[in-house]
């Protein structure tokens, strides 16, 4: 028997066994929850403790617990470490179940619903991969933009999409819930991410100051470099011309497109008498004042990565963990070499307190209450931070008030 005709064989009998997965959680038996993907194959939840399976079957908090531990694990041997001791998934095999033929039965007893009156509303099941093509697209708790928001996805996110019908998609969230998406905002073709990579502007530069001359008397503007073209406006008495370029018979053609004659022009400002200006100096920034224009540049440099997706032990614009993204940033800002792992890096820097945080502080957090960071993010001003969070949001900024378990805040600048 060759590959392609066991294949056969296995999806008839995956469909024909289904209709007891579909009845299972009636009576005595536990409770199922059956998830469509793709017409030969099917996942099962199992809501309350099953008997009948072989498979730890575990919580919804204990999935989110064991996911948070291994995102914010500093090594990678400390992550599959979490991940193999909590499987999240077990085999449909620890299961004898019997169903109906068609796929699409089965989807409709699973979803509970009737068929729809009209071809236009008419529902598909689709069980394919979709993409999200919105800079962020909005699931929904039902097919209503009024309801309740459940996550919003960035473009170019991988999505199950279950089925869909009109102007609404039935989705499968990465979490494993199900919610709504407008069809319009997602494609069967693949959407690139956007990687956004801000370029650095580390210090004060003052802008260079134009190439100005002034009128020394009652000047007129012409259309041409000379007398015979029409006269446009007079100029009174100092003021300001912006030169585009000067002619080689003695005009001068400003930024607006009008000319006037070179030799009724200074190369310094006039009051309105025609007596010389006496020029203001420009003061220079002090220290603090410098100090906060760098540290200015450098918060707006670091939100510029909001958006970048979350990589466990990632250091780059294509992919962030936590203290790859504190690493990353430092680096190419202010040529500082940090360690990739929270935990060293908050044994780096000067200490500072909550109280006297600055931008560009970095703070670092004991979600296990273990004396040792398991994560970091950097405080731009404002009470705000900006981490790469977690792989559901990748990079975001946040409200400082609003996170818990602070251990310490360091300062490198």
């Amino acid at each position: 028997m060759n590959t392609r005709t066991l294949k056969i064989i296995t999806s008839i009998l995956t469909a024909v066994t289904t209709l007891a997965l579909l009845d299972f959680g009636g009576g005595a038996g536990p409770e199922i929850d059956v998830h469509l993907q793709s017409p030969s194959l099917l996942y099962a939840s199992v809501s309350n403790s099953n008997r009948y399976a072989n498979a730890k079957v575990m919580t919804r908090e204990e999935e989110e617990a064991a996911e948070r531990l291994a995102e914010e694990a500093d090594t990678e041997e400390e992550s599959d470490k979490v991940r193999f001791e909590n499987p999240e998934v077990f085999n449909i095999d620890d299961y004898t179940i019997t169903a109906p033929a068609n796929y699409e039965e089965v989807a409709k007893k699973v979803r509970g619903d009737e068929d729809p009156g009209d071809d236009e509303n008419q529902e598909n099941y689709d069980g394919k991969y979709v993409w999200t093509k919105d800079t962020l697209t909005k699931v929904y708790a039902l097919p209503n933009v009024n309801s309740k928001v459940l996550v919003n996805y960035r473009k170019g996110s991988k999505i199950v999409r279950i089925s869909y019908a009109g102007e609404w998609s039935y989705i499968r969230l990465k979490s494993g819930g199900k919610g709504y998406v407008l069809s319009k905002c997602v494609s069967s073709k693949k959407v690139s991410t956007p990687t956004p990579s801000p370029k650095p502007q580390r210090y004060y530069i003052p802008q260079p100051k134009k190439n100005c001359v002034y009128a020394t008397c009652s000047l007129n503007t012409r259309s041409g470099p000379g007398l015979t073209y029409s006269k446009i406006s007079t100029l009174k008495t100092g003021t300001e011309i912006v030169v585009a370029s000067k002619t080689s018979n003695g005009w001068i053609k400003s930024d607006k497109g009008w000319y006037v004659k070179a030799d009724l022009c200074v190369n310094y400002p006039l009051t309105a008498t025609g007596k010389k200006a006496t020029p203001t100096p420009t003061p220079k920034p002090s220290a603090a004042q410098l100090r906060y224009m760098r540290l200015s540049g450098f918060a707006r440099y670091v939100s510029g990565f909001v958006g970048c997706r979350y990589v466990y032990g990632g250091s780059t614009p294509s992919g962030f963990d936590c203290s790859g993204f504190t690493m990353y940033c430092y680096s190419k800002y202010y040529n500082i070499s940090l360690p990739h792992g929270a935990n060293m890096q908050m044994h780096r820097g000067r200490k500072v307190s909550l109280s006297a945080l600055q931008t560009g502080d970095l703070i670092f957090f004991d979600h296990d209450h273990n004396g040792k960071a398991d994560h970091v993010g950097i405080y731009v001003g404002g009470g705000k931070m900006v981490h790469a969070s977690n792989a559901r949001t990748g990079v975001i900024k946040v409200n400082l008030a609003q996170k818990k378990d602070v251990i310490a805040a360091r300062r490198f600048i």
